[in-house]
């Protein structure tokens, strides 16, 4: 979308009932409420009829990066972009912090949690690192990529060829 009052280039990149979250060519970021962004819809932002959405996998790994930037980050601001980030990834894995995670209509309640401190190297703030941002079982390790685990704070190459031998171990 354009935004009409800068001419600069946005990207809606999450919302929901009470906050939408934009992102312009430079690549930052702002939170704006519903209700403002709702007012302004067809005044200040207008939608670019010729752009398609770039709803892919790498989306999907990018809101993760700047889940883990925001969440390294002091201060009310950044703490709300996160806060909307993993409200996002939750829509887009079809889930909300209520409930399990889903394949199809199965419940993954029988998927493994993972004791990250039983893991040489990898000590508390890792482990609250990687709970944070959601990987708390086997499955959750398995289907993220390298680069994803490694964006989150305390995991380097070591710490994920650590974490990937042990999940590897486990039934």
């Amino acid at each position: 979308m354009a935004d009409q009052r800068t001419g600069d280039l946005r990207q809606v990149i999450y919302a929901d009932s009470q906050t939408v979250l934009i992102r312009d060519e430079t690549n930052a970021t702002t939170l704006i409420p519903r209700r403002t962004f709702g007012n302004e819809l067809g005044t200040r932002y207008r939608a670019r009829h010729e752009a398609t959405p770039q709803i892919d996998g790498g989306q999907y790994e990018q809101l993760r990066t700047s889940l883990a930037e925001y969440n390294d980050q002091d201060g009310r601001k950044a703490q709300h972009k996160a806060d909307a980030l993993r409200e996002a990834l939750d829509l887009l894995a079809g889930t909300t912090a209520d409930e399990p995670k889903r394949t199809g209509d199965q419940e993954q309640t029988d998927d493994q949690e993972i004791e990250f401190e039983e893991i040489p190297g990898i000590g508390p703030r890792t482990a609250s690192n990687l709970r944070r941002q959601g990987f708390v079982t086997v499955t959750s390790i398995n289907t993220a990529s390298d680069d994803v685990l490694r964006a989150i704070p305390g995991i380097g190459p070591d710490a994920l060829a650590k974490i990937r031998a042990f999940v590897a171990e486990q039934p």
